[in-house]
């Protein structure tokens, strides 16, 4: 007999679910006997034993029962979706061909019936995935179920396509309204990380099984209903997920871990890169070509993701936003010089994230004209990342974004004024109608996730390549001289020595495998394009109009006092600024192709990122240093400049009036000879860049750093080269820098902001530079003599002691003998330049003396013993060059325009100027002779340093010289009769130009105090702040002081005649 409609139910229901009703049904017997709901029906007056629509939800639940589930062996969600399929299965052939046979009206019932039974397990297989406790726990949890059928090996498979095509889309129809989903999905992509992390298969970029998690992460994500449920799952964005945990525990965190850097892969190291050392460089290339690629799969896949997240709504973007900066200020101590790998994200994540953003924010960065730059407000960091939700910032509960960005070092203020003008802009919050929107937050979160993220990475990558530059130079030394080694060690040095070049080879596989990231081209193109925009957004906010890149840039005007800066731009974080110049310099040295390539340049004539914007941004601050209150910073600046100018000397002869100083050509990058002709056509590098590298030169002495002595000697060593590279590459710096000297007006307003200000700089760079050269000849020969002494030990004479004082002195000297030749060489230069400045009483006298002593030294007797082995080839030591240098000084500043040059005409200041330096070199008791040019004039004619005409020149300076020998013995009469008020407190020279200082009214002699104040602007007996402005001339006391020395002089005069004729 035919089938009633409950019949069929029951049947089509029972196989579905596989359970009966009916115990006695042979063709039942395997199927799960659900007695008790039998015996419930049974008992019901009229109801029928069969599994119907209105008994189907009893009977699922029945069928979910500890006992049940227990015995068929199968978890609750295994069950759930083998039924589901069931019913899928059945839907399809009553949709297909099989289901045309039936009469429409009972077909479209019998799929009615299945849809709603369909329905019922999704909503049960849902509840599963939120609350796994809900059910018996027997079997597999449903996620895990679940991510199986995902991670089958094919994308086409029928079950994978089952899953995503028709049982994801139900999932998602059911449980998008009751705001279950992001339950749901967070479920799935926990499953899917904590697989990430646990199965080798799956976490390294050497096997395939990472690639299948990925394509699964984008096809979840694909739909947008998942992008959204996932951003508001409980584990994408949890405040106490911090730190390294943010890596592991977060819905995203073990994705972005996904990378071929080493400390994230140690099968990099081990396996892929474990014989690099020993390669080839083109084995090398094609190791690094490979593993890029694959990065850049990786970044490609997580960026499709986190995109589809942004875009799935205005909160999404927001917790997206924040998900990004807590995972950043959580992990800002990756950017600190010493971190505990332990407690932070790897590289690997910090550099997905940073990719991910870049990749965000291409859309206004890669614009050649950048449009958007309006929308990037500079009070970003107030307005966003320090309110609360409801004045329109990020939810911070416990703080640690608004901590961390509260606590950024600032372009100009101090904690104080960053707290005071933060409680200013909360106060403000009502009145404010308009918050910063994506464009702004994007750059934000991008300059934070590459400061924190490769700028870091970056840094231990150079620390990295030091320390295995120290670690071949201890094998060699110790290879070479083990019995420098401590008595106990040198019995096991063959195990010492094999430990050490294990360790070698350890670091080396690591700078191999970082070299793959690092110095991908592609990654620092992308880069670079990202700090175009951020350096022209600086540039607008310090830009004259404020109108800048849509208007040229003008050139701001000089602050006197830092508190009239704009406070917008003093609460600006540091790292802005910093990072780009670390990022620039890093390129330059490392990989330099990279500033030129056409991808990275973007923009139109104008606005290039090497060509136009990077001399624009350098030169801006340089010449403006009081936008940037860390002296660290503005000598980063200069080292960009000097990275992207200098040529070595020995590319071309340059050398001051010294012949033969021209060695073999050296090859040296396009880049350097691009950017100098960019320096050359722009107006604003014209006309400030000298001005202000010799204003830094002065300023740098005093850093606020414990080393700060040293640390300003590396900053003039890069000045002076620049500067050189500027000189020798064409007559228009040279012009400038005269016209600066000399305080000529012209058209360009070369100066630093103020007259009296230039005059101030030039002074003072005279004293700076003289006291230099002074300290830096002494260092370098003194070291250089030790040197000698040493290595002219016998060698039984050498023990550990010695070994560690030659090293230390070989260190000092590499150190101090470049920076005396480059400092010399502009000592050389300027003076034959604008002698003037080198021949002011307030420090002629320290000159003349510095340069007879080394002069002695080094054409004296003494010479031969600066003579060490190899010393141009470990020293870059010239003594020759030294010499000829030296001498050049004495006959700029010893020689007038007419005894140099017949045609020229010299003023009376001009003669007054060279009498006090010959007058001066003479007075020198302690290294002055007539035989000290002698000396120096056969060493420069034997070894053909100087031409016969400057050979001539330097006979004529010493004929003066003789001729105007003064009589020490009346210098000492004057000094020993004068009164005590007539001499000079700190000297006890005689007076010839009295001025009080006001701070302690004290008399001084004018050329005294003011060569005092050069070096230290206090006074000198109260140390109160004391400038030259403030001295106070004392006329009377002058003419008294002359009417005295005449009166003395005269007597002096009666007694020598009187002795003369006994």
């Amino acid at each position: 007999p035919e089938k009633t409609f409950e019949q069929w139910q029951d049947d089509a229901l029972s196989a579905v679910l596989s359970v009966t009703l009916d115990n006695a049904n042979p063709k039942r017997s395997r199927r799960c006997y659900l007695e008790d709901v039998a015996n419930e029906l049974k008992a019901e007056e009229g109801a029928q034993v069969l599994i119907t629509r209105s008994t189907l939800e009893r009977v699922l639940v029945a069928r979910l029962e500890e006992d049940h589930v227990v015995s068929s062996g199968i978890s609750v969600f295994e069950y759930l979706f083998s039924s589901w399929q069931s019913a899928q299965g059945v839907v399809a052939n009553l949709s297909g061909a099989k289901g045309k046979a039936l009469d429409p009206v009972v077909r479209a019932a019998r799929i009615q019936v299945l849809e709603e039974t369909r329905s019922l397990l999704v909503s049960y297989m849902g509840l599963a995935l939120q609350i796994p406790d809900m059910f018996p726990q027997s079997g597999r949890l449903g996620r895990s179920v679940i991510v199986d059928q995902m991670l089958v090996a094919e994308p086409d498979d029928a079950l994978y396509q089952l899953v995503m095509d028709r049982w994801l889309p139900q999932i998602i129809k059911r449980f998008e309204e009751d705001d279950g989903l992001p339950e749901i999905v967070s479920a799935i992509v926990s499953e899917l990380a904590v697989r990430t992390i646990i199965k080798p298969e799956l976490h390294s970029l050497l096997k395939p099984g990472f690639r299948r998690m990925l394509e699964v992460l984008e096809a979840l994500t694909s739909h947008a209903a998942v992008s959204k449920a996932l951003v508001h799952a409980p584990n994408f964005d949890q405040s106490e997920i911090t730190g390294r945990m943010v890596q592991t525990h977060s819905a995203m965190g073990p994705f972005l871990a996904l990378s071929g850097l080493p400390d994230s892969d140690e099968s990099i190291i081990r396996e892929y890169y474990a014989d690099a050392p020993q390669r080839g460089s083109e084995d090398r290339t094609a190791l690094h070509s490979s593993l890029r690629s694959t990065t850049q799969f990786v970044q490609s896949a997580l960026f499709a993701i986190f995109d589809r997240l942004v875009r799935s709504g205005a909160d999404e973007r927001e917790l997206t936003l924040q998900y990004t900066l807590r995972a950043l200020a959580t992990n800002a101590h990756r950017a600190a010089m010493q971190m505990d790998a332990s407690k932070v994200v790897s590289d690997g994540f910090a550099d997905n994230l940073a990719a991910v953003w870049l990749k965000l924010s291409e859309p206004f960065t890669q614009d050649p004209g950048l449009k958007k730059i309006g929308r990037v407000d500079p009070d970003w960091v107030a307005l966003r990342a320090m309110l609360g939700v409801e004045d329109g910032g990020l939810n911070d509960a416990d703080s640690e974004i608004a901590t961390y960005w509260r606590g950024l070092t600032r372009v100009n203020a101090d904690k104080q004024l960053v707290d005071a003008y933060l409680e200013k802009k909360l106060s403000e919050t009502s009145s404010i109608s308009t918050r910063p929107g994506f464009v702004a937050d994007c750059f934000f979160a991008t300059a934070n996730a590459l400061h924190i993220g490769p700028i870091a990475t970056i840094g231990r990558y150079k620390n990295l390549l030091k320390t295995i530059g120290r670690m071949r130079n201890e094998i060699k030394r110790f290879e070479a001289s083990p019995q420098l080694l401590p008595p106990r060690q040198r019995a096991a040095f063959p195990i010492i020595l094999q430990r050490w070049k294990k360790q070698l080879h350890d670091m080396e596989c690591e700078k191999i495998a970082l070299d793959a990231h690092v110095l991908d081209p592609r990654r620092l193109c992308s880069i670079l394009v990202f700090y175009r925009f951020a350096m022209c957004f600086l540039l607008r906010q310090v830009d004259g109009r404020k109108a800048f890149p849509q208007q040229p840039f003008a050139m701001p005007p000089e602050e006197g006092d830092d508190s009239a800066l704009p406070d917008v731009w003093r609460m600006l974080p540091e790292f802005l600024i910093e990072d780009v110049v670390d990022f620039v310099v890093f390129a330059a040295v490392y990989i330099p192709e990279v500033l030129m390539e056409p991808t990275a340049q973007v923009g139109h004539d104008g606005l290039r990122t090497f060509d136009d914007i990077l001399p624009l941004f350098i030169i801006a601050f340089l010449a403006r240093p009081s936008l940037i209150s860390n002296p660290h910073l503005k000598s980063h600046l200069v080292d960009v400049l000097h990275m992207l100018t200098y040529r070595d000397p020995r590319e071309g002869d340059d050398y001051v009036d010294t012949l033969g100083g021209n060695l073999t050509n050296l090859q040296y990058h396009p880049s350097v000879d691009r950017f100098q002709a960019n320096l050359d056509a722009n107006p604003i590098a014209r006309a400030y860049m000298v001005p202000a590298l010799l204003r830094f030169y002065v300023d740098v002495e005093r850093t606020g750093a414990s080393s700060q002595f040293y640390d300003k000697f590396n900053v003039r060593y890069y000045i002076a080269r620049t500067l050189r590279s500027l000189w020798a590459r064409g007559r228009e710096y040279v012009k400038t820098t005269q016209r600066f000297f000399s305080q000529q007006p012209n058209s360009n307003n070369a100066t630093t902001g103020s007259t009296s200000r230039d005059r101030r700089v030039i002074e003072q760079f005279v004293a700076r530079l003289m006291t230099d050269t002074t300290y830096l000849l002494d260092e370098s020969l003194s070291k250089l003599a030790l040197i000698h002494e040493l290595e002219h030990k016998t060698p039984s004479d050498r023990d550990q002691d010695v070994g560690d004082r030659l090293q230390e002195a070989e260190r000092m000297a590499n150190t101090y003998v470049s920076l005396a030749h480059e400092t010399v060489h502009m000592l050389a230069f300027l003076s034959r330049l604008s002698p003037r400045s080198f021949q002011a009483i307030e420090v002629v006298n320290r000159l003349a003396a510095m340069l007879n002593y080394n002069l002695k030294l080094l054409a004296g007797p003494k010479c031969s013993g600066l003579r060490v082995r190899d010393m141009k080839e470990r020293f870059a030591f010239n003594p020759r060059v030294l010499l000829s240098e030296l001498t050049s000084v004495y006959l700029h500043l010893g020689l007038t325009s007419s005894e140099t040059d017949s045609a020229q005409m010299e003023s009376d200041e001009d003669q007054q100027a060279v009498t006090r330096f010959v007058t001066a070199v003479v007075e020198d008791d302690r290294s002055y002779s007539p035989d000290l040019f002698a000396d120096a004039y056969l060493i420069l004619e034997r070894w053909s340093l100087k031409s016969t005409e400057s050979l001539e020149k330097l006979t004529l300076f010493a004929n003066k010289c003789k001729e105007a020998k003064v009589d020490s013995r009346l210098i000492e009469f004057l000094e020993n009769n004068a009164p005590d008020q007539y001499l000079d407190p700190l000297l006890a020279s005689l007076i010839t130009d009295p001025v009080r200082l006001p701070t302690s009214d004290t008399i001084m002699d004018l050329a005294v105090i003011k060569g005092q104040l050069l070096s230290d602007p206090r006074d000198p007996f109260n140390r109160a702040m004391l400038t030259v402005d403030m001295l106070e001339p004392v006329p009377e006391l002058k003419q008294e002081i002359a009417a005295w020395r005449e009166k003395m002089v005269e007597e002096y005069a009666a007694a020598q005649n009187g002795n003369n004729a006994e």
